[in-house]
């Protein structure tokens, strides 16, 4: 047993006993872990680690499909010899499009399989083997790194992993060449086309909604490290996100804005001319 932490305040799932020993000023919180929770916990680890598996590869999956189905006609299609044309460009846009969403939700898919990686293993360590200690690193009391890990990666739903990690360890899985491919063909239209209105605002389009991803990727909470929350923290910025999420409205706003934008810049000669005639 070890001393109640302050951070497992709260934490229903776990037992609070005092030790019973001197006086009432000298009692001390004890944390009890209970076997039969602890069982079940480590058997659902496993199956929301085998979930967080499988939609990972869902992800990356339909970005594949999604990437071959569009990009593949460019090179070997009947009418690969005519591209690019504003309409074959706008396939290229609506791919990269999907392809950084799916981006998106497969680092959060990894987070999560790491998350009950590191849960299950503390599980393990704690009732079975101890992993061995690196030379210099300090070992620390299985119960007390269980009870970290539980409030970092359970209670404040915190990644394991820093967000350079999560960025270069899914574009590994397979994302770097569906970019590559996809950029390939973007930036060739983008510039062979870029006199064509259209292609303008397709091409602005898809800039700001890659800074919108950037920016909810570096400021949402969802894929903050112990590190960056304490950043967070230290703020005044610091918000829950388990067990109800919040959506932030602001996101859709940008969205929209990104869409306006877009769409001012592809139909300027038209309302250019619209303009001038009303005025």
């Amino acid at each position: 047993m070890t001393k109640r932490p302050e951070s497992a305040e709260g934490a229903g799932l776990l037992q609070l006993a005092t030790s019973g020993r001197g006086s009432a000023n000298d009692e001390q919180w004890r944390v009890i872990l209970d076997e039969g929770w602890l069982h079940d916990f480590y058997k659902e680890c496993g199956r929301e680690a085998t979930l967080a598996y499988t939609t990972l590869n869902q992800m990356k999956n339909w970005a594949m499909v999604v990437a071959a189905a569009v990009l593949s006609g460019l090179p070997f299609g009947g009418k690969s010899s005519e591209y690019p044309t504003p309409i074959m460009f706008a396939g290229v846009v609506i791919v990269y499009m999907f392809v950084l969403r799916f981006f998106v939700r497969a680092i959060l898919c990894y987070i999560n399989l790491i998350r009950w990686n590191v849960l299950q293993s503390d599980c393990v360590e704690l009732k079975l083997v101890r992993v061995t200690i690196r030379p210099g690193a300090t070992a620390e009391p299985e119960e007390q790194k269980f009870l970290r890990d539980l409030q970092n990666y359970y209670f404040e739903w915190l990644s394991p992993l820093s967000r350079s990690n999560q960025l270069f360890q899914n574009l590994k899985l397979g994302f770097y060449l569906l970019f590559g491919l996809t950029l390939f063909f973007l930036i060739w239209g983008a510039t062979a086309l870029w006199g064509h209105y259209v292609v303008r605002g397709l091409v602005i389009f898809a800039m700001l909604n890659t800074l919108l991803e950037a920016y909810d990727f570096f400021t949402s909470k969802y894929f903050d490290d112990v590190a960056a929350n304490e950043r967070r923290k230290a703020r005044r910025k610091n918000s829950r996100v388990f067990p109800i999420p919040r959506s932030r409205g602001i996101f859709f706003l940008l969205w929209a804005l990104n869409i306006a934008v877009s769409s001012i810049v592809a139909l300027w000669p038209a309302l250019k001319q619209a303009l001038e005639y009303i005025f």
